[in-house]
């Protein structure tokens, strides 16, 4: 008579423990899922807004610089000026706006010749200033000081 009951007791622990897993899974996937989402929202007064966003490059020996919303803009320029080893160093550049609404640049941080590369070392002082002359006749200019 002890076999009879200890089979249903295992099936009732089994379904019991099952239909509580599901919920205690669920909560520990729900605040991963929620605070990865992230909305942002800017504000545009005229809608003649140009975007320039600076980025180290992963093993930090070079700056990418994406552009956006060029469509608003009739020129845009861009310099680098940093310091290294004592020397001051720079390079500029300009996009053109009217091959597309967005553009990259890659700026190296040293001189390559013949495909081989010499990146400087001990670079201090970073400024990136970009420069746009707007569409509605203004014009924009972004300053950046970024970190090695």
């Amino acid at each position: 008579m002890q076999k009879v009951l200890i089979i249903p007791l295992i099936i009732i622990t089994v379904l019991f423990s099952s239909f509580y897993a599901q919920p205690i899974e669920a909560a520990k996937v729900l605040p991963q899922v929620k605070s990865s989402k992230k909305t942002v929202t800017t504000k545009r007064s005229s809608g003649s807004l140009v975007t320039v966003t600076p980025k180290l490059r992963r093993d930090r020996k070079a700056l990418l610089i994406y552009f956006g919303g060029l469509q608003n803009a009739n020129s845009v320029s861009y310099l680098i000026i940093y310091t290294t080893n004592g020397q001051e160093e720079g390079a500029g550049g300009s996009v053109d706006p009217s091959q597309g609404n967005t553009s990259s640049r890659e700026i190296l941080f040293g001189t390559c010749s013949k495909n081989v590369c010499r990146y400087h070392t001990n670079i201090t002082n970073m400024r990136l200033e970009a420069t746009a002359d707007l569409k509605s006749g203004k014009k924009l200019i972004k300053r950046y000081k970024i970190r090695i």
